[in-house]
């Protein structure tokens, strides 16, 4: 749709829209709309624990938000440079950060609460975006991107942020959490990483497990320091801190980075999708993430 259609459309109107079709939808397969939301209702205890349930939950708001997104004027190109420079020059500070945090934390010259400490600090001095461009969702991104792709600068500062593999990662996680689900198939078969070395399914598969045996050890050593603190952690630096420093060890033992690791499950998505141990090893990292969450009262 052109940008002056979309500035005709409201948020509450595309939700309503899209809540009615597929009611109708829905209606067509002989049940009425009612009858499925009290049937959540009443089932609610077991839908609550059933993880198919909680991730068509979650497809479905994904959904919504992007199509009240779409609806939604983009920003405008200049701007959206703007926020995608921003963006590069934090993640490649971000991750030089990370790495020297790493390296003091298992030399043992930082203690957890030091860490966290540092990465709190590293967070409050990132610098502000441009007003209305610094809280732009991951829908959003992507939006702008489609509107302007076609131009060779937004390609540069598009690859250079890192938002590509941070989109990629979050869709190859849902696509391998999906039992039965369609794998990508487009990708080239010869991904290699910066040394030429293939990656294997196999060695996927030990790494995604090395983050699980990093994150439970980053997890209780967070949970004990917190404990002690006099002062509430937050909860969202609590969790890039220990996904931050378990990535630093898996690139450390492996000489892969986070990025390449990601290309590669997508590449090897149609084997790693039926392995067990890599089900199990994404699963637990998200767990193991929820509980981080848990022992800290502030979320922002």
């Amino acid at each position: 749709l052109d940008q002056e259609t979309r500035r005709s459309f409201s948020h509450k109107a595309c939700e309503t829209t899209a809540e009615l079709l597929v009611s109708i939808a829905v209606e067509q397969l002989g049940v009425h709309c009612e009858d499925v939301e009290q049937a959540v209702i009443w089932h609610e205890d077991v839908l609550g624990n059933h993880p198919e349930f909680a991730r068509c939950t979650e497809q479905l708001a994904s959904m919504m938000q992007h199509l009240t997104g779409s609806a939604q004027p983009r920003a405008e190109k200049a701007d959206f440079l703007e926020a995608l420079r921003t963006m590069a020059e934090h993640s490649q500070k971000a991750k030089e950060f990370a790495k020297k945090v790493y390296e003091d934390y298992r030399a043992k010259n930082c203690s957890a609460a030091e860490a966290y400490r540092r990465f709190e600090d590293f967070n409050s001095s990132a610098p502000a975006g441009k007003e209305g461009l610094e809280d732009m969702s991951s829908v959003e991104l992507q939006l702008c991107y489609d509107e302007y792709k076609e131009d060779p600068e937004v390609q540069h500062w598009w690859s250079k942020a890192g938002v590509e593999n941070s989109l990629m990662m979050a869709a190859s996680v849902q696509s391998l959490m999906k039992s039965g689900g369609a794998a990508p198939s487009s990708a080239p078969e010869d991904k290699t990483d910066k040394k030429g070395k293939k990656i294997k399914p196999s060695e996927i598969v030990e790494m995604q497990e090395l983050m699980v045996d990093e994150m439970k050890r980053l997890c209780e050593a967070c949970r004990e320091a917190a404990k002690v603190s006099s002062k509430a952690w937050k909860a969202d630096i609590a969790m890039q801190m220990v996904q931050a420093l378990a990535s630093a060890s898996v690139e450390r033992r492996y000489g892969c980075s986070p990025e390449d690791m990601t290309m590669a499950g997508l590449q090897n998505a149609p084997t790693l999708q039926k392995n067990e141990r890599f089900v199990r090893a994404t699963e637990k990292q998200q767990e193991i993430i929820m509980t981080v969450a848990t022992f800290c009262p502030e979320s922002k």
